[in-house]
């Protein structure tokens, strides 16, 4: 990987350019009783994903100072999720075909249905849709299955792969994230659900959930802060609670198992500022020994975990535990 093409897999290649511009300052603290030590490198400018943003914004100024307004974090880290995961797939068709593998290069989504019948002995029309793996996918994606159930006609199921779970926390019953999580999971009834029979399509009253399937190793909440109305973007600046340890209870997965439901936070993205047109981000990390670190531009601060659990976090990572 140290030598990726700039044209053909652009984010890859300022990854690797960025992670080569760390420094490891000399001397590390690896002492326990110098834990609470942390030497930090000299900062620098990530002017290599100037590449990355024009494709992100084609339409704005590439460069990173001085930009005509800011981009949302959220979106950039779905978008360069998105395209690291496409590239990477590039890669190892790539690689695949220069060793004289076969390779499929299908980024578009499989989309097959069969009849499947449950433990309850009814049948459900189900619907898969998966994308090609890729040493990305296998870090942060999941899957979600969602089932929609109608009176006197099969359920319908759909299982769909995700790289970053959306939560919306604006419903008066959120107060935690676990409280978004549940309102994620709860049956909603859609709107002109349409059912297609041999002699008609008729519009039928109906139910819907979703539910998790496939757990990640690292499970990304976007706490959605941002909407547009018909006053234009608005911030929602509603305090919503989180921990440093994540338990999914069962009722969210479709299996009753128990493996992999526990869940560490390893990181924060916060935005501060009361409006969504202005504000600034900052990141919180845990560090190896467990120290929390502030992300601040240059400016690198170690906090307690007081700080981190604030009410007002935008992006949280947690890590699965095993």
């Amino acid at each position: 990987m140290d030598n990726v093409d700039k044209v053909g897999y652009p984010s890859l290649a300022a990854f690797v350019e960025f992670v080569s511009q760390f420094d490891m300052p000399n001397g590390v603290r690896a002492n326990k009783k110098d834990a609470n030590i942390i030497e930090i490198g000299r900062p620098f400018s990530p002017a290599m994903f100037g590449s990355v943003l024009k494709k992100f914004t084609p339409h704005v100024s590439s460069t990173i100072s001085g930009r005509p307004r800011q981009e949302d974090a959220q979106e950039f880290l779905s978008f360069v999720i998105d395209q690291m995961h496409d590239e990477l797939v590039k890669l190892k068709g790539q690689l695949s075909r220069a060793n004289g593998g076969k390779s499929s290069l299908n980024y578009s989504k499989e989309d097959n249905e069969w009849k499947t019948v449950g433990r309850d002995n009814k049948s459900a029309v189900t619907r898969t849709q998966t994308f090609i793996p890729s040493e990305l996918s296998e870090i942060f994606g999941g899957q979600l299955r969602s089932v929609v159930r109608a009176r006197g006609h099969k359920a319908s199921e759909t299982a769909q792969p995700f790289l970053l779970l959306q939560l919306n926390i604006a419903h008066e019953t959120v107060h935690t994230i676990e409280d978004a999580r549940h309102l994620f999971s709860a049956p909603e009834t859609p709107d002109d659900y349409r059912i297609s029979t041999a002699e008609k399509t008729e519009v039928v009253a109906a139910k819907k959930s979703i539910k998790i399937e496939t757990l990640p190793k690292i499970l990304i909440l976007h706490l959605v802060r941002f909407d547009y109305g018909i006053y234009g973007m608005t911030k929602l600046n509603k305090p919503v609670g989180f921990p440093l340890e994540l338990v999914l209870s069962r009722d969210l997965l479709v299996s009753s198992t128990t493996e992999g439901r526990r869940y560490e936070l390893v990181s924060t993205i916060t935005h501060h500022g009361r409006e969504a047109s202005s504000g600034h981000y900052t990141a919180d990390a845990r560090y190896s020994n467990g120290q929390w670190l502030r992300f601040n531009d240059a400016s690198v601060t170690a906090i307690g975990t007081s700080e981190v659990l604030h009410d007002q976090a935008y992006v949280l990572f947690y890590k699965q535990v095993r």
